[in-house]
């Protein structure tokens, strides 16, 4: 069964981010060079414990803030109705993509 990474931080205004990351892409770091953009995949910022894909799903409805890299956490965003697919930003094979949920 394949994996991800889930680091929840919680911020000090008293948002939570929840960063979904698919086992396979950590500790990776790919640059674009003509668009002058890089994603780095540390397991210092990253690497919280591993996670089902149900435990990502519930990180990510309980959070103000995701971070989804990778294929399979990215579709997982799609799927949810949060993410669209023209929003996914893509170096080199790796997929990334910000969600900030805002409430009025």
């Amino acid at each position: 069964m394949s994996m991800f990474y889930l680091r929840r931080i919680e911020t000090p205004e008293g948002l939570v981010m929840a960063l979904v990351t698919d086992e396979d892409v950590m500790d990776r770091a790919v640059y674009d060079e003509e668009r002058g953009v890089r994603i780095i995949v540390s397991r210092g910022f990253y690497g919280g414990g591993l996670a089902t894909e149900a435990d990502a799903i519930k990180a990510i409805k309980e959070a103000d803030i995701v971070v989804l890299t990778g294929e399979r956490s990215v579709s997982i965003g799609v799927r949810m109705g949060l993410v669209n697919p023209d929003s996914v930003l893509e170096v080199k094979g790796i997929k990334q993509v910000q969600v900030f949920k805002f409430s009025y």
